[in-house]
């Protein structure tokens, strides 16, 4: 699918990760914060400011594998009053603030549609129409693959809450489980049935948004 995108479409694709990833590293932070864990505001991280979540290398890497990662937050648990409760609360603030985000983004999606009377959401020859629609198809795709519950993706602590005993386990070989999945990502076939399992998802999400959204406008 993203093999596919053109230069404006990775243009967009480029700032839809920068607006998300950090909203959703401030989610992080600010979640952590309201836990008692001072850590995030310590390290300058409690801002949606783009500038202090962007990694460099990672923004480059938008343009050549087409994935990014912003810098993440550093939280202390030992602040929370509980830990394996409050961690996964923690971890819940990225699939939230992205559907939060598609959600948004399908309110002026609508709004522009019915300012320039355009009634087809797929018309594609509109700038501003194709914007939000990799906008909010994004946005559901990173919400959607961050709940599978593998570290090094924040839902892995939904193990952690219901198996607490595997929690060191998961945290010891958190990095090496980050490197089989991103090697998993690109095999053709585990692409494939990952792709499926996201679009249909996604689509099952978006279909929901949308007619919140539509019900708003249309009432």
């Amino acid at each position: 699918m993203l093999a596919n995108l053109d230069i404006m479409q990775l243009i967009y694709l480029a700032i839809t990760f920068v607006i998300s990833i950090s909203i959703h590293e401030f989610a992080h932070a600010r979640t952590s914060t309201k836990l008692w864990d001072p850590t995030p505001k310590l390290q300058g991280r409690l801002t949606p400011n783009p500038l202090v979540h962007i990694d460099p290398i990672w923004f480059i890497l938008i343009f050549i594998i087409w994935f990014w990662r912003g810098r993440p937050v550093i939280v202390n648990p030992s602040y929370y009053k509980n830990p394996i409760r409050d961690e996964l609360l923690v971890a819940l603030a990225w699939p939230i603030s992205n559907i939060m985000l598609a959600f948004a983004g399908t309110i002026f999606m609508h709004i522009y549609m019915l300012l320039v009377g355009v009634e087809n959401l797929y018309a594609w020859t509109d700038p501003v129409i194709q914007f939000w629609t990799v906008f909010w198809w994004l946005n559901v795709a990173l919400a959607v693959f961050n709940m599978i519950p593998i570290p090094p993706l924040d839902w892995y602590r939904l193990l952690v809450f219901f198996f607490p005993k595997s929690q060191a386990f998961l945290q010891k070989y958190t990095m090496y489980f980050g490197v089989i999945l991103l090697w998993l990502i690109f095999l053709p076939w585990v692409s494939h049935i990952l792709m499926w399992f996201i679009s249909s998802t996604s689509q099952i999400i978006y279909g929901i948004i949308n007619t919140l959204v539509a019900s708003l406008f249309f009432w």
